[in-house]
């Protein structure tokens, strides 16, 4: 068990958006399928994608290994903000070792990047996120840029990123980056802005007793839960303009939870507000790429395995 725990310490919880946001990336880069799923209230089509080639599966894992290794940098850098807010305690309370995990982000980083060479060295725009994926996973938590505790930037930071470069990456692994990329990542990039904004809320004891001042601290929980309604109301007319109709489908779901949470903007109410947002996406693209399914459901029961035997407690608790 003690061995999983250098695992887990990648943070599988987190790496369910970035899967699910290259996918839809690479699903919105393919033009043309064989199968459709029929919405008869919006006369719509939904195409249904049944293979993943080689080049989007090797994508999934060099990125998630790239990521791993950004959020292993990420707990180290919070570790005390952590043990404060009583979270992430792999690394706050030293179950892991911090020489070990050190070395383990390198080697991820490192042989990621080399994948990412090996297979993509054809492909510049590709390499390009990679390399900016890598250096906004790092300015992010590390001194002196540390964009996690600057208001505003850490928005950015998490919208462009996760919304934007992880959805162009999973697009450019099977096609070319281009400015029909550029305005399909629009929606998401709102979406997860959205989501963000609302991840900041239960932690602002501790990020204020440690100077981090994110946009949930400069905010206050109210304006930070009217903030984040307006974006998820600009993903849903991202998505309406552009026609894409997994974005505007979410949002629609969405936005009843949302505006309820603005009405009770109590931690419990908001914190199922995001996980409920990121659930509906995350099954969303379970649909339209059903091989999805098997990642996102088994990778789900292990962790909710580990943790019942590893330190006997329900998950999603208070490790989400």
């Amino acid at each position: 068990m003690k061995i999983l725990d250098y695992l887990i310490v990648l943070r599988p919880t987190l790496l369910f958006p970035v899967w699910t946001l290259v996918l839809l990336g690479h699903y919105h880069s393919l033009s043309n399928t064989s199968h459709h799923v029929n919405i008869g209230l919006l006369s719509a089509e939904i195409p249904i994608h049944l293979n993943l080639n080689s080049r989007i599966l090797g994508t999934i894992c060099l990125y998630s290994m790239l990521m791993g290794a950004v959020y292993i940098i990420n707990q180290i850098s919070d570790r005390e903000t952590d043990e404060a807010n009583n979270k992430l305690y792999l690394v706050a309370q030293g179950y892991v070792k911090l020489p070990i995990i050190k070395l383990e982000a390198v080697l991820l980083l490192t042989a990621s990047t080399v994948w990412a060479i090996a297979w993509f060295h054809d492909n510049l725009s590709y390499l390009i996120l990679i390399g900016l994926s890598i250096i906004l996973g790092i300015i992010y938590s590390v001194s002196p840029f540390r964009l996690k505790g600057r208001p505003i930037l850490d928005l950015l930071a998490n919208a462009i990123g996760y919304g934007g470069i992880a959805f162009l990456v999973g697009w450019a692994a099977t096609g070319w980056v281009d400015r029909n990329a550029l305005w399909h990542a629009l929606p998401y990039i709102f979406c997860v802005g959205s989501a963000f904004i609302n991840t900041t809320l239960p932690d602002l004891k501790g990020d204020k007793i440690h100077g981090d001042r994110t946009t949930g601290v400069l905010l206050g929980v109210r304006r930070s839960c009217q903030l984040s309604l307006i974006l998820l109301a600009c993903a849903l007319l991202s998505a309406w303009l552009v026609r894409d109709m997994v974005a505007l489908i979410a949002s629609c779901c969405c936005i009843p939870f949302f505006v309820y949470m603005n009405f009770k903007p109590q931690r419990a109410v908001i914190i199922l507000t995001t996980r409920l947002g990121i659930l509906i996406l995350s099954l969303i693209t379970c649909i339209i790429v059903p091989l999805y399914l098997i990642l996102f459901i088994g990778s789900l029961f292990f962790v909710r395995w580990y943790y019942a035997t590893r330190f006997g407690i329900k998950y999603p608790g208070r490790e989400a």
